[in-house]
């Protein structure tokens, strides 16, 4: 499976990352981390995405050692975190495909964490995830949640890999 062939036949030219405005300075210094490596290093996060129970979830099944990002700029994660006071300031981080060529990226049909989602590489990305409902408004509900698909990075994203800084939704 060629990924390169898929993104371009969806005009995919970028994919993104959801995280507060405060986040930005030690996203400035360090780049993305996964939330293992956060932890490890002590790292300060002034807002964290996810809630406690996602944290939670991501650990036990090992998806805590990956950066989380989204093939839309528009994941209902995104409104979630904001809704409910965790990001109140959301900034999207628009990241290079080039990350998608890491030795350990995964993807996920879905949230990554819920239960049934499936995680799977590369090779499975095009059946498992319906780009066309992503990308286009043929059908609303199967688009909605198409949309909530996601891409894992392994540990981190350098900073030569954040094209740019996009704030609110």
């Amino acid at each position: 499976m060629n990924i390169q062939r898929v993104l371009r036949r969806h005009g995919i030219k970028s994919i993104w990352h959801f995280t507060d405005k405060s986040n930005l300075i030690s996203i400035k210094k360090y780049g993305l981390l996964s939330l293992n490596h956060l932890l490890q290093t002590n790292i300060y996060v002034p807002c964290f995405g996810a809630d406690d129970m996602s944290h939670y979830l991501d650990k036990q099944i090992g998806i805590d050692k990956f950066v989380h990002l989204s093939f839309v700029k528009d994941h209902p994660m995104c409104h979630v975190a904001n809704r409910d006071g965790r990001i109140p300031n959301p900034v999207w981080l628009e990241i290079d495909l080039s990350v998608l060529h890491e030795d350990k990226t995964l993807f996920s049909d879905e949230v990554a964490n819920k239960q049934g989602a499936s995680i799977f590489d590369a090779n499975d990305l095009e059946s498992m995830i319906d780009f066309d409902s992503i990308l286009y408004e043929r059908d609303f509900w199967k688009r909605k949640e198409a949309r909530k698909a996601e891409i894992m990075v392994a540990n981190n994203i350098t900073l030569d890999d954040i094209k740019g800084v996009f704030y609110g939704y």
